[in-house]
């Protein structure tokens, strides 16, 4: 069978892993082809996406089904992807109504009979997917019913069917390794991988009132071995001519003796990949020690979750550590060397203005760097709970974006915290901060960019309008170095 998987384009590059775990599995017995509209231009996990004109992608889209003739269409589908998502299976529908169509990912695990019912597709996968699709693509392939099928959404004689997997996958090493060869993003650029996306554990056993990640991949906490962790550094030197590789767990460190294990063979292995982490730090698990043996072994910049620097609000979200592990934590990496970030959230349950603001002095004390979010409530969290309880529901969660546009708007509001005061808060940390080019949308022109930075940056006085100036020179400056192919 041949199947064409679709990484529908959101605010951030990066290589989907899970996708890359899917054209694993099926590569054994079918014919796959990935077409990556998340990463069209080249760039490092985590730079920011311009948003490209819907004519473009229909016309990618369109190709690449004239060209690959998939029996079979799937999307990975995120929260804030789930409107183009649904938009691209309108044209496949249209275009070739023959062509089965499946949808996964976190949204479908959320939410997936609503996206279902309002997108009319043929199948959805909840829950980790390589045995589901497999399953899946059985039963088309025999012409049968999706009886067995486990985790699989389908319909029945116009009825939508919901059977979940009765549990989660318990031996991530018997997995092959993810599968990026047919990557359009990967063939289009020689076949290469600077930047190596790398997957060592799933699961998180905590109760963060706010996250939805342990209803995507489950409670329980499962990693790989750490000899099978090198050996696929290893494959993504050799096959993907890597330079680097970024850890995008979600619990990283849970189990500090394995995480000092994968170091100690970087080291012994002289692999010479320095590492970052964008996901799945907790500062409370940092020691001296681990901090000195991450920077050892090539870390050189990792992200936390701090969410809030106010005391109050840090308790009411349930991670399970002190705002003073944070702060021990940071101190522990930067001794080592190892340059931080922050992950923070404007607008969540309990928090105010004024508490959001407390943010701006924390990176300032420790140092560090930040990056603010609008708060987006998920399905099926305690926080979702809470603001059908006590806010006023704005506008629809699903696609509602959460930073790096002036159209951004809150979800919902409360008495005490207004959409207004929300996006003013939102604003004030970015300017006071000179974080500026996040306000806007990447994709705007540089004329029209700073024309409406200035505007937002203005009514806080003429030290900002000048922050703004030196920083257009130095973006500029950035950016023809870049084009000369110089790094700073």
């Amino acid at each position: 069978m041949r199947i064409l998987l679709i990484d529908p384009p959101g605010r951030n590059k990066g290589l989907n892993t899970g996708l890359g775990y899917l054209s694993a599995v099926l590569k054994a017995g079918h014919e796959v082809k990935v077409l990556d509209l998340n990463n069209i231009e080249v760039g490092s996990c985590g730079d920011p996406n311009p948003t490209w004109p819907r004519k473009n992608l229909e016309e990618r889209v369109r190709r690449a089904v004239d060209e690959f003739e998939p029996a079979l269409l799937g999307i990975s589908v995120k929260t804030f992807t789930a409107g183009i998502s649904q938009w691209i299976f309108q044209i496949v529908r249209a275009y070739r109504p023959e062509v089965a169509t499946v949808a996964g990912g976190p949204h479908i695990t959320l939410d997936g009979p609503n996206f279902m019912r309002e997108t009319a597709i043929d199948f959805g996968i909840q829950g980790e997917g390589e045995y589901s699709i497999l399953e899946l693509c059985k039963a088309l392939n025999a012409g049968a019913g999706m009886e067995n099928a486990q985790g699989v959404l389908y319909r029945k004689n116009g009825e939508l069917i919901q059977r979940l997997r009765s549990d989660t996958i318990q031996d991530l090493d018997a997995l092959p390794f993810p599968d990026y060869d047919n990557f359009t993003s990967i063939l289009e650029n020689d076949g290469r991988l600077r930047e190596y996306p790398l997957l060592t554990s799933r699961g998180c056993p905590f109760n963060c009132s706010y996250c939805s990640m342990p209803n995507i991949m489950g409670r329980r906490w499962r990693s790989r071995i750490p000899a099978r962790v090198l050996e696929e550094l290893r494959h993504a030197k050799r096959t993907y001519h890597s330079e680097s590789f970024t850890v995008v767990d979600d619990n990283f460190t849970l189990n500090l003796k394995r995480v000092e294990e994968i170091c100690d063979l970087l080291v012994s292995e002289k692999l010479n990949l320095p590492w970052n982490s964008q996901n799945g730090i907790r500062a409370d698990r940092i020691t001296e020690g681990l901090a000195r043996k991450m920077r050892q072994s090539g870390c050189r910049h990792v992200w936390i979750g701090i969410e809030s620097a106010d005391e109050r609000v840090f308790e009411s979200i349930n991670k399970g550590e002190k705002l003073e592990d944070v702060k021990r934590g940071i101190r522990q990496l930067r001794r080592a060397g190892i340059r931080v970030g922050g992950f923070f959230i404007v607008g969540l349950p309990y928090s105010t203005r004024e508490s959001d603001l407390k943010a701006i002095g924390f990176v300032k004390e420790h140092k560090i760097g930040g990056w603010w979010f609008n708060f987006v409530p998920y399905p099926h969290t305690e926080a979702w709970d809470w603001v059908q309880a006590h806010a006023k529901i704005l506008r629809p969660f699903d696609g509602a974006l959460q930073y790096g546009s002036d159209s951004m708007q809150p979800v919902f509001e409360t008495d005490d915290y207004t959409e207004r005061d929300r996006m003013r808060t939102y604003n004030e940390i970015h300017i006071r901060l000179r974080y500026f080019s996040r306000l806007v949308d990447e994709s705007l022109n540089q004329r029209e960019k700073w024309q409406r930075v200035f505007k937002m940056t203005r009514p806080y006085g003429i030290g900002a309008v000048l922050s703004l100036i030196y920083f257009i020179m130095k973006y500029n400056v950035s950016l023809i170095l870049g084009k000369l192919g110089v790094r700073l």
